[in-house]
């Protein structure tokens, strides 16, 4: 059966890891983050929301390809922008990096299972242009052994998608409390025309006020609404990418 997989946003194509046909490669040397250079908008998961508000604003957006919503955080102020990659490739020092970017270059796919309605397989992908033959330190052994170097990988693939899935819960939730409304971000700079970020949603506060107590508790006990404040108190840092913006432009 040939595999029809869909890149995540900013990698190039990807194929199935396979321990034998892969034995004995390892990542690139010098691997950065000019990969992500591109990407104004980054996927995190819920339990990394208080971390991501420290350094940059937390919004929803709804996919398209299945109407649900994810939350991501804003690293640009315009399409093709992430202001928190240098042009020597590196991240920003002393900001956090998303899990999205340091799992970079594998990532999970689901794998559809053989029988009609079987649920999906989780299948570890990477971007094959990325691995080099006769590695110092290989992923795995010539006969398909895991190494300790991949170790660390595996644990952080499988953390990203144990994540995805309490997001999804986190996000249902509150799509079906009617707290995501719709909002547009703008920074206005001293000089020039004001940016505007669109398809945009947030968590309405009157509507949090007003959620009922049996709701609140759940999403208490949770850590639901720990991530939710996360997110509004995140608010703030659009003044942060508008001051990261006008830096770049006057460097």
């Amino acid at each position: 059966m040939s595999l029809k997989l869909q890149s995540p946003r900013g990698y190039g194509p990807v194929v199935p890891l396979e321990p034998k046909r892969h034995g004995g490669m390892g990542l690139r040397p010098g691997l950065d983050h000019r990969w992500a250079a591109v990407l104004n908008a980054i996927p995190i998961s819920a339990s990394e929301f208080f971390k991501s508000g420290l350094d940059y604003p937390i919004a929803f957006v709804r996919q398209d390809h299945n109407g649900e919503f994810t939350p991501v955080i804003a690293t640009g102020l315009r399409e093709g922008q992430n202001l928190h990659v240098g042009a020597d490739g590196h991240w920003r020092a002393q900001t956090y990096v998303p899990a999205y970017v340091r799992r970079y270059p594998f990532c999970i796919a689901p794998l559809p299972g053989k029988e009609k309605g079987s649920t999906a397989r989780p299948l570890v992908c990477v971007q094959e242009d990325q691995l080099v033959a006769d590695s110092a330190r290989p992923l795995f052994d010539r006969n398909g052994a895991p190494t300790p170097a991949w170790k660390p990988l595996l644990e952080l693939l499988e953390a990203v998608e144990g994540a995805h899935q309490q997001t999804r819960v986190l996000c249902r939730r509150l799509e079906a409390l009617g707290l995501l409304i719709p909002f547009e971000a703008v920074a206005t700079p001293r000089q020039g025309e004001p940016l505007r970020l669109h398809g945009l949603f947030r968590v309405d506060e009157q509507k949090l006020a007003g959620v009922p107590g049996r709701d609140l508790r759940t999403m208490m006990r949770k850590g639901e609404l720990r991530a939710v404040y996360a997110h509004l108190n995140s608010l703030e840092n659009f003044g942060r990418l508008l001051d990261l913006n006008q830096a770049a432009a006057r460097a």
